[in-house]
């Protein structure tokens, strides 16, 4: 659905007049929708790994402690990497990410440590120890930009046109938006909210491809087998 689209289903369903157009409106009640929904947007996009804003981003690596911005690393307008994403493709290796006392510990120590380790401060991807110069890192990263422009190509994080649309669940983002303005409002929301969440949790739950996890000894079913004809056989 078009952002135009949903602020006037919301309108339809709540017996408010309803819109023709959004941006350059005037209309305040219409404006406060409007705010509300890239409100919502903003916070849904990062409640977990949605498939449509998952890109990859890779990097040669520099000889340097800092390998640069990573704003210009994960050039889509990066908001978080995914975890356990972050792999050396010439070492075939993992990249090990830490945090701020696993940092200074590894500083602290005279010897270092045979893996590359990463964090992100003052918004740079720092490496210890310095990493060989030419080697490519890889990554998987979320954006912020949840929005489709109108040309089908461009996404972006917030509206521009009212023909702009979503990269995220319609239902969930139209749910959002009505627990919302019920708040703001000062109505009960309560019961919205609940089934928000719900919506979130589940969609989330098979956003994309999930591996399955076995907590009994059964083999997968999709494991490879070898298969050896029953009788005998040439050694």
């Amino acid at each position: 659905m078009t952002m135009l689209e949903i602020i006037q289903s919301f309108c339809r369903r709540t017996n408010i007049t309803v819109p023709t157009s959004v941006i350059g409106t005037s209309d305040q009640q219409i404006l406060q929708l409007y705010s509300i929904l890239e409100e919502e947007i903003d916070e849904l996009s990062g409640r977990g790994s949605w498939q449509y804003l998952t890109y990859e981003a890779t990097h040669t690596t520099v000889a340097t402690e800092s390998q640069g911005s990573i704003d210009d690393i994960a050039t889509n307008n990066f908001r978080f990497i995914k975890n356990d994403t972050i792999w050396d493709r010439t070492e075939n290796l993992p990249v090990i990410v830490i945090d701020g006392p696993d940092w200074q510990a590894e500083k602290g120590f005279s010897a270092t440590s045979p893996r590359y380790r990463a964090r992100i401060r003052t918004n740079q991807l720092i490496s210890t120890p310095v990493p060989s110069a030419g080697n490519t890192w890889a990554f998987e990263y979320v954006t912020w930009n949840a929005i489709l422009d109108n040309d089908g190509t461009t996404t972006k994080q917030v509206f521009s046109e009212d023909t702009d649309t979503l990269l995220l669940p319609d239902t969930i983002v139209k749910m959002g938006l009505r627990w919302r303005w019920k708040k703001e409002k000062g109505f009960e929301y309560a019961e919205d909210f609940r089934t928000y969440e719900t919506m979130v949790a589940d969609a989330l739950g098979r956003e994309g491809m999930k591996t399955v996890l076995h907590q009994d000894r059964s083999e997968r079913r999709t494991t490879p087998k070898v298969v050896v004809n029953q009788g005998n056989w040439p050694l």
